[in-house]
């Protein structure tokens, strides 16, 4: 059983957690979307290692924020890209989600080398890693998304998130990035 995971943004305004016993995939995505957003953030040098994101994909009844959240900001790469949260105050990545509430899914993004969830079980994406990478895991992840997400609309887990209000709607309305400002941070 997985313990409580706390976490913050870099300047310490804001603060959330994932439950304690949050089932999940402790996993790296290496796609190039994964890459461009802490790159677009200044992050990439705390969040991308040889290219990959460090997730924990769970579901947004196992996410909670705890402090700060007036800093939640929201982007999204292109008009229909994920929903890619971070914090306002310092441009710290926090998580990813599909823009539906919903489907609950929440992948949240967890700083290089960080090792709460234990070793990483999936490397997914591998094509755009900038060093060479073993794919594993992709048929795992993928089935597994789909199971926590039947099994939160069973235990009614997948009903509320912290992202989303009872409408459906964000929480914080998303901006875009432009063409130019993808572009540039692209690998």
């Amino acid at each position: 059983m997985t313990k409580q995971c706390s976490l913050s943004c870099s300047c310490g305004k804001m603060e959330w957690h994932i439950a304690e016993g949050a089932e999940g995939k402790h996993m790296m995505c290496y796609c190039a979307d994964c890459q461009t957003f802490p790159r677009h953030l200044g992050k990439a040098d705390t969040y991308l290692t040889n290219g990959g994101t460090q997730l924990f994909q769970t579901v947004p009844g196992n996410f909670h924020f705890d402090k700060g959240l007036q800093h939640l900001g929201l982007k999204r790469l292109g008009p229909n890209g994920l929903f890619r949260w971070y914090s306002k105050c310092c441009d710290t990545p926090i998580a990813n989600t599909v823009p539906k509430a919903r489907f609950p899914f929440v992948g949240a993004v967890l700083p290089a080398g960080h090792d709460h969830f234990g070793r990483v079980t999936a490397r997914v994406n591998t094509g755009s890693a900038t060093v060479p990478t073993k794919q594993t895991g992709m048929t795992a992840t993928v089935y597994g998304i789909f199971f926590r997400a039947a099994k939160a609309a069973i235990t009614g887990k997948g009903k509320t998130s912290p992202f989303f209000d009872e409408t459906g709607a964000p929480i914080v309305t998303p901006t875009v990035l432009t063409q130019e400002q993808r572009q540039a941070a692209q690998p």
